[in-house]
């Protein structure tokens, strides 16, 4: 990769974790630039944790999500995704359910709006 498109897709991502970091100064993240064509920049959210604010205000700069609840895994994965930007990919602990069988796991669009 040449030196001016590293350095772009780096801003790229360094923006998003402003972003992150407003919400989350003590997340655990990493930044998977192989994933993706752009990327993505993956949370991991404790038990509890909840996305909401940040969701809106990445909604609000134009990101659409996705959500996932895979219980035998114990995580709900919420997937941000705009043109030209990183994936966001934010995974919240829950509560592991191994006992029935995983149904197909099938991701359906979310919002965070209110209202």
């Amino acid at each position: 990769m040449r030196p001016r498109n590293l350095r772009h897709r780096l801003e790229k991502a360094a923006k998003l974790l402003v972003i992150v970091q407003k919400y989350f100064p003590e997340v655990d993240c990493q930044f998977a630039d192989e994933k993706g064509a752009h990327g993505h920049l993956m949370l991991r959210l404790p038990m509890g944790g909840d996305p909401a604010r940040l969701g809106r205000d990445l909604e609000s700069k134009g990101f659409g999500f996705t959500r996932t609840r895979n219980p035998w895994l114990g995580a709900i994965t919420y997937r941000a995704s705009k043109e030209d930007q990183p994936d966001v990919l934010i995974e919240v602990e829950i509560h592991a359910n191994r006992l029935n069988p995983a149904r197909e796991i099938v991701p359906e669009p979310f919002t965070f709006k209110e209202g």
